[in-house]
């Protein structure tokens, strides 16, 4: 008998209160969705920080590189033979095939 009733006052009580339970579960419901919307976009947003620090180090390492080779001193000039063969046929009297 005591059952039944605490059965039939849990029943009144879920009747009385179903709005407010089921705001409060389309609430947590949201809340999850939510959580699960920003943890999307904190990872989208973590990989693309992490896509942009790489191309910047790609860049200053290109960078680098680049002003690397520009200041290496240039020590062959593909001028130089052709201008060593003009003067040897020059020294040695012969004509050139140009």
């Amino acid at each position: 008998m005591e059952k039944d009733d605490k059965d039939l006052r849990a029943a009144m009580l879920k009747k009385h209160y179903a709005d407010l339970i089921l705001k409060s579960q389309q609430e947590v419901l949201r809340k999850a969705s939510n959580e699960e919307k920003m943890k999307k976009k904190a990872k989208l947003c973590e990989e693309q920080l992490e896509k942009d620090i790489s191309n910047s180090q790609l860049e200053r390492d290109r960078k680098a590189a680049r002003v690397t080779i520009e200041s290496m001193k240039r020590t062959v000039h593909f001028g130089d033979a052709l201008q060593a063969e003009r003067d040897f046929l020059a020294i040695i009297g012969a004509t050139s095939y140009w």
